[in-house]
């Protein structure tokens, strides 16, 4: 890759990394009415598939997913970045700071929701976050050292 596109792609995937979390920053700056609005929607259209199943479960639920969705992609997207940006460490270091930028931008948006009318900021969100980051960065990472291998075994295979 030359050094031009390969500048033009650092820049793009740090674009799309701070665009998703901005993203991230737009729905957490929503008051507890509008968010619960959103997610009521989509808990009404699950009460019809799923009549028996309490209101408040899947509440529960649908909230949360977003979180992990949200968080899950967050964590490739982060990884994605840093790795060609940073490509001369190893791919577990790479992975933990991607995992740690995920975690700390899951803390300040938690904090950022104690300002929000009717929000608030929850540890247990955090986690939540994190675990998703976890396995979003996890699930990257293999899949492009996989591949790496892949692509090393087709050349020697010539």
């Amino acid at each position: 890759m030359t050094n031009t596109k390969q500048k033009t792609a650092i820049i793009r995937n740090y674009v799309i990394v701070c665009g998703w979390a901005l993203v991230i920053f737009i729905l957490s700056n929503q008051p507890a009415a509008v968010s619960s609005g959103q997610s009521g929607v989509i808990v009404g259209h699950l009460q019809q598939a799923m009549p028996g199943v309490s209101t408040a479960l899947l509440t529960f639920l649908v909230r949360k997913s977003a979180h992990i969705v949200a968080y899950f992609i967050l964590g490739i997207l982060m990884y994605r970045a840093l790795r060609i940006s940073i490509r001369h460490w190893r791919a577990r270091t790479v992975a933990s700071l991607a995992l740690l930028s995920c975690s700390l931008y899951a803390v300040t948006d938690e904090i950022h929701q104690l300002f929000v009318p009717g929000r608030s900021g929850e540890l247990r969100d955090v986690m939540i976050d994190s675990i998703a980051a976890l396995v979003g960065v996890g699930l990257c990472a293999w899949m492009m050292r996989w591949r790496a291998l892949r692509k090393s075994t087709a050349a020697n295979d010539r």
